[in-house]
């Protein structure tokens, strides 16, 4: 019997796959000003923490006091929009003013141990992938204990819904055609799981980008396009625009559609 064969795709921001590669097409932020170029919103909160803008570097300045209920910074109805039980994911670009600091990331539900080293003071990337939303509505960063002392730096942090982190992006109201991958990447093997290295792939310039119910969900230098993870028995629309460069045309009308298997 011959193998059967599957096409990989993944996405980047340079012609070579290597910057901000990602098999995963990535999400918008669940976060307005994930890149902090405004003043602390009034949206994250305190719980025996101090947050304000460094005037140094522009970032967003965790001080973590070891008092209060949590010792936490978070945003008031960050994950307001993923329902209960579903999945939820992270992206942060930080660092410590400590050798390492514990944090955890997520709610007062469900949270993931995370360490933050100093690094140089350069940030560096940290994922936290499938949290589970509980009941409460706020996002936050805590210290690893309630007595936990220490100060954070974070240059960029991402909320999404789904159970991969996926590289950085702006929120909906925030995200232009510029901020999106700009190349996709295919290749051909007889191995469902796809491959993490760049170079595995034949890369080209996006020529169209898809949406269902509105919300980007891949791009392709072709029509032709798989959508993933659909739910059984339920109603889609799709369409599709044209991209040239940073433009991109109006969607086409809207195409719908009702998946007819049942779980």
């Amino acid at each position: 019997m011959a193998d059967k064969n599957y096409l990989h795709t993944a996405y980047a921001y340079s012609a070579d796959g290597t910057d901000r590669f990602t098999p995963t097409y990535p999400n918008l932020n669940l976060l307005e000003d994930g890149k902090f170029a405004k003043p602390v919103s009034s949206k994250w909160m305190t719980d025996g923490t101090t947050i304000s803008k460094d005037d140094i570097t522009g970032y967003f300045k965790v001080i973590f006091n070891g008092t209060g209920s949590y010792n936490r910074a978070y945003y008031v109805a960050g994950i307001s929009n993923i329902p209960i039980g579903e999945k939820y994911s992270v992206y942060i670009k930080a660092y410590s003013l400590e050798d390492s600091l514990n944090i955890k990331i997520g709610t007062v539900n469900t949270s993931q141990a995370v360490t933050v080293t100093k690094n140089g003071n350069i940030p560096k990337i940290y994922k936290v992938e499938g949290l589970v939303r509980g009941t409460s509505d706020a996002f936050g960063i805590f210290g690893g204990l309630t007595t936990t002392l220490g100060t954070l730096f974070i240059s960029e942090i991402k909320l999404e819904e789904g159970s991969t982190a996926t590289p950085y992006m702006p929120s909906s109201s925030e995200a232009t055609t510029a901020d999106w991958p700009k190349y996709v990447g295919t290749y051909v093997d007889t191995n469902p799981v796809s491959s993490t290295n760049s170079s595995k792939y034949v890369w080209d310039e996006i020529k169209y980008r898809v949406y269902l119910d509105g919300v980007p969900v891949g791009g392709s230098k072709l029509l032709s396009f798989d959508l993933e993870n659909l739910k059984a028995g339920t109603s889609y629309d799709v369409q599709v625009s044209q991209i040239n460069g940073n433009d991109e045309s109006d969607k086409s009308e809207s195409v719908a559609f009702k998946t007819l298997l049942t779980n």
